[in-house]
């Protein structure tokens, strides 16, 4: 039988991943799109500020352009984050790359700066050897052109890849599929309340070492945590505003570290993503620790 093409870039690379050696009890700092206080979000700059303030990982997204090239943006359009219009896949990525992106997190009152959208092997190599990074797919479906991207740019080693993956779609993926590998995957999954318990147990066949989660709530949240202890792995959980747990986020956070943050690591959470990585990583030092890290 002929290999596939992507076990046959597998064996070229090392995949023993130090995503997957960092201390069971130490917490991963990451910095949601970079960190994008005065960088434009998911921008190569934003790599090097989250890089300058030690954290231990950047997540980054990925689109295509209208030529198949993997582009490091959020939205589906241009309008936000660039000083063009459109949806994302009307340019193709040497167009795309021209684009000069606005300062922060975007919208038509932020200047525009000098940084340009990234390709997806641009931000990698920003990253390679100084931070760890996880990369948003959009879709389970894409998984495979980007774990293909990444492990032909010679990536593997500082990369974790995620989708959103519903315990019913998880039945549905060919035994071959890269979530089982070789790249590190990390499932997202969206529990309704009651659920997450059950939700987070539906997983197990993928022997995930870490799981990006979104509990209804932190009693749930509290609840699952046994689950957690059983299947061996880690929880990511995000504070950032836009995150589910009612008072659980970045806002709350600067108004009390130890009720958001103290709070989540005392439950046993081993990751959390954040817009606030200078505030998160100085809360880490003040409880005698810093972010796990490359």
């Amino acid at each position: 039988m002929t290999a596939s093409p992507l076990a046959v870039v597998a064996d070229a690379v090392s995949l023993r991943s130090p995503i997957l050696d960092f201390d069971a009890d130490a917490l991963l700092v990451v910095a949601h799109r970079g960190s994008w206080v005065e960088a434009p979000e998911n921008s190569l700059l934003a790599i090097r500020d989250a890089v300058r303030l030690g954290v231990g990982m950047v997540e980054i997204d990925t689109r295509r352009a209208a030529d198949g090239a993997f582009m490091v943006i959020h939205d589906r359009t241009l309008d936000r984050t660039t000083e063009a219009t459109g949806p994302v896949d009307a340019l193709d990525g040497a167009a795309m790359g021209r684009l000069r992106l606005r300062r922060s997190g975007g919208g038509k009152t932020m200047p525009l700066t000098e940084e340009r959208v990234p390709t997806l092997f641009e931000a990698l190599e920003e990253a390679r050897g100084r931070v760890l990074v996880n990369i948003d797919t959009k879709s389970v479906a894409e998984l495979p052109a980007v774990a293909r991207e990444v492990l032909r740019g010679g990536f593997g080693a500082g990369v974790l890849v995620k989708a959103e993956l519903s315990p019913a779609d998880l039945g549905k993926l060919p035994a071959d599929h890269p979530a089982f590998g070789p790249l590190p995957f990390m499932p997202v999954i969206r529990s309704a309340k009651g659920r997450f318990a059950a939700d987070l147990s539906a997983l197990g066949p993928l022997r995930p070492f870490m799981i990006e989660a979104c509990p209804y709530d932190v009693d749930d949240l509290e609840a699952g945590m046994e689950v957690v202890r059983d299947m061996g792995t880690r929880l990511w959980i995000n504070t950032l505003d836009v995150a589910h747990m009612t008072h659980f986020n970045d806002a709350a956070a600067r108004l009390d570290a130890d009720a958001v943050w103290g709070r989540l690591m005392d439950l046993g959470v081993r990751a959390i993503q954040t817009d606030e990585s200078e505030a998160l990583t100085a809360y880490l030092a003040k409880r005698g620790c810093a972010s796990a890290r490359l």
